[in-house]
């Protein structure tokens, strides 16, 4: 049975796509402020995967706003400096998915030590808990682009994540909601659970989650049940 949990955020305890609620007012329109929030979030994933594999890391705040930018440029949607750089400003606006924040209050309760292991700042990573109300159920941020310069799913964020974990391999827990993250996970030899809640097919490629939920709360009922 695992002792620590580290956790992913983006996509697996706050919902990204609700950025479209602060991209609403400047475009006047909540489908397309959802369409930029979704390719902002595609570009985002799709870029810090080939700044990674090139060895040409680019600090989050300026990956993420030059994401914006082109997502903003895909819809030929321009806006005043002014207001780029308040919904850039804004990101922390994300909102926990319904079941997460039960969940990590039935996690503690468990006894669990839980961590965030995630590729953004340390400051954005707390931000966004902050106003998700995650972060009063987390022992450590640790923030991959900030400590190892490098994002997921490379083998230094799952390396830094062991080595702060401050337990054995083997009672980590690596949780996530994407697939992409679970092949580094299992290379690296980590128990790990996937959070489908996209209910997304795994990709056959011979690799195993060692849970899969629909939710958090699933797993955490799980857990609670002895695995």
């Amino acid at each position: 049975m695992p002792t620590t949990l580290l956790f992913d955020t983006w996509g697996t305890l706050v919902d990204n796509y609700s950025i479209a609620d602060v991209i609403e007012p400047y475009v006047f329109e909540s489908h397309i402020a959802q369409q930029i929030s979704e390719d902002w979030r595609f570009q985002q994933k799709w870029a810090m995967f080939y700044t990674t594999l090139s060895d040409s890391f680019v600090p989050h705040p300026t990956l993420n706003e030059a994401c914006l930018r082109w997502a903003l440029d895909r819809h030929h949607v321009e806006l005043p400096e002014e207001a780029v750089r308040d919904i850039i400003g804004q990101y922390h606006k994300l909102r926990a998915y319904p079941d997460v924040l039960g969940a990590l209050k039935s996690l503690k309760e468990q006894g669990l030590t839980l961590k965030i292991v995630a590729n953004p700042t340390k400051k954005m990573i707390e931000d966004h808990s902050r106003y998700a109300g995650t972060l009063e159920y987390i022992d450590e941020i640790i923030s991959s682009g900030e400590e190892a310069q490098a994002f997921k799913p490379s083998p230094k964020v799952y390396e830094l994540g062991m080595q702060r974990a401050g337990c054995p391999k083997e009672e980590i827990l690596w949780v996530t909601g994407h697939f992409w993250e679970i092949v580094g996970a299992v290379r690296q030899g980590l128990n790990c659970a996937w959070t489908n809640r996209a209910r997304q097919p795994a990709l056959k490629i011979g690799v195993e989650p060692t849970y899969t939920t629909n939710n958090l709360q699933e797993l955490a009922d799980i857990l609670a049940k002895g695995g």
